[in-house]
């Protein structure tokens, strides 16, 4: 899909972004960077070849209007050549500093890379490489001076690993992104670069699991949410592919037409997706997306057990209320093998 061999280096643009949460504040570059023909061969290397290959490819989105997507406005500016480089990355260096507000955020540095001469989908095409570095590795610098060797303490950034990197395509390709450092908060892709994965069976299985996940929540009575959980996995079980339009299906039996266009808006417009009914998904996509909520049973509210072992299920469920709390009764039962 995209070949980097013939790629140039045409701007590199660098600010530095607090966190809006700590009041950090942002220190924004003036005017372009100049690098070594060296570095710019490295950047290539280790940030462009690797964004590259990423095989996830997300599009921007925006609950109202896509035109109010600021990075996907302000980059396509960047491929027509309208405005000035170093304003139009001030510019989103701004926007990253206003939705920096989880406590989590750390400062970093947001790097700029804009390339041509890059193949998107056998297009010669221009390119734009955006990476934000939160941490610094340590590292020795050694220098011969007067017959001896000093030895001295660095610290800077790795160009082994992307902590935060997104290639943004031109003419709706697509964007590549790499998110390293995601695992307390995920506003690089959510709120930053606002973009939803591209409809493949993995994007519309976490679909499925967000539909059935609402679906459940509407659901009070435990017997009544065992009977969904055991369906949908029978359905699973008994099937290569599925599609939306039978998890809408299965589901309307067991909440009201009104809660379930409720749960579709809500999965809609948080994911951004044109959601298709008719979509085909590998039901082993979907089975994954759904082990959280079939294996959790909920008793009562507050009170819950997890089926570990997917050869058992739960076939029913009685309470009796005592003075003291509550009896439950459960019946589990073993699935029949294939």
């Amino acid at each position: 899909m995209i070949d980097v061999s013939a790629a140039r280096l045409m701007k590199v643009a660098v600010h530095r972004v607090g966190s809006k949460a700590h009041d950090e504040g942002i220190s924004l570059a003036d005017s372009e960077s100049t690098v070594s023909e060296s570095l710019g061969e490295l950047f290539i290397d280790h940030y462009l070849l690797p964004l590259s290959k990423q095989k996830n490819v997300y599009d921007f989105f925006h609950e109202s209007d896509i035109s109010l997507n600021a990075v996907a406005n302000i980059s396509g500016k960047m491929f027509r050549e309208e405005g000035e480089f170093i304003a139009q990355t001030q510019a989103l260096a701004k926007h990253l500093y206003a939705v920096s507000t989880h406590q989590n955020i750390s400062s970093g540095d947001l790097l700029f890379l804009l390339y041509s001469g890059v193949m998107v989908n056998g297009i010669e095409s221009t390119v734009l490489a955006v990476m934000k570095m939160e941490n610094k590795d340590n590292f020795i610098e050694i220098n011969e001076n007067a017959g001896t060797f000093e030895v001295s303490e660095r610290s800077g950034v790795s160009l082994n690993k992307i902590q935060k990197g997104a290639l943004i395509l031109p003419a709706a390709a697509g964007v590549l992104v790499v998110d390293n450092l995601g695992q307390k908060t995920k506003y690089w892709l959510d709120t930053f670069l606002k973009v939803t994965p591209r409809a493949s069976s993995k994007s519309y299985a976490k679909i499925c699991g967000s539909i059935l996940k609402g679906v459940t929540s509407k659901i009070e009575d435990s017997q009544v949410i065992t009977e969904l959980n055991e369906e949908i996995t029978e359905k699973i079980n008994s099937s290569d592919l599925m599609s939306v339009g039978e998890i809408k299906s299965l589901s309307s039996r067991y909440i009201d037409s009104e809660a379930l266009e409720e749960v579709m808006s809500g999965v809609a417009s948080s994911t951004g997706i044109d959601i298709s009914d008719n979509y085909e998904i590998k039901a082993k996509d979907v089975a994954r997306q759904a082990k959280p909520i079939t294996s959790r049973v909920r008793v009562r509210a507050g009170v819950g057990m997890i089926i570990s072992d997917a050869k058992y299920s739960v076939s029913g469920i009685s309470i009796n209320d005592n003075s003291d709390g509550f009896q439950a009764i459960i019946d589990i039962k073993s699935r029949k093998k294939d």
